[in-house]
């Protein structure tokens, strides 16, 4: 704990109050860190400065997902979410996902057309192992403007009644 935070206020949130825990102050240097990293040109092109033990406890569906997008979108930011958990599937399981995708790829191109791209790009993955896909595409101009992603509603218990969840969670199993 510090007793006076007069030099931490150039890290966003925080104010020159008397107690502010250490994990409130490495989360504001965290970000600011990673803002300064992604604004050096030769990092700017890569997706998100990513650690390798945030891959570490990726699943394989959410590693192919993170590695055909990357490959072929080249994105500026890139998140791919499971959201498994938050709906009838055991636990564990990879078949929700929520992707927010910034590319300069989509310059130009309607919402309609991004979808289709990333659904192109994802069709073994939709097929064989992915239930739902929420798509977030957008230009790195608009990710400016908004940098942020709507949250996914809760499950309604829609998978329960798909007969093709059995088919994919049998599937995974085999891997």
């Amino acid at each position: 704990m510090f007793t006076s935070c007069a030099n931490l206020n150039h890290f966003p949130g925080i104010t020159n109050q008397p107690y502010f825990s250490w994990q409130v102050i490495t989360a504001a240097w965290m970000s600011t860190l990673l803002k300064l990293l992604r604004s050096v040109p030769a990092l700017s092109s890569r997706a998100m400065i990513m650690t390798s033990a945030t891959h570490a406890m990726d699943g394989p569906v959410t590693s192919a997902i993170h590695l055909k997008l990357e490959q072929r979108l080249t994105p500026t930011h890139l998140q791919v979410i499971n959201e498994s958990y938050m709906h009838a599937v055991p636990p564990g399981s990879e078949t929700h996902f929520k992707v927010v995708v910034v590319s300069e790829s989509f310059e130009g191109m309607p919402l309609l057309q991004r979808h289709r791209m990333v659904n192109d790009i994802l069709k073994e993955e939709l097929a064989t192992r992915i239930h739902a896909l929420s798509i977030q595409a957008k230009t790195p101009r608009q990710w400016g403007a908004e940098p942020h992603f709507d949250r996914s509603p809760a499950c309604l218990g829609g998978s329960k009644h798909d007969p093709t969840v059995a088919v994919k969670l049998e599937a995974l199993s085999k891997d």
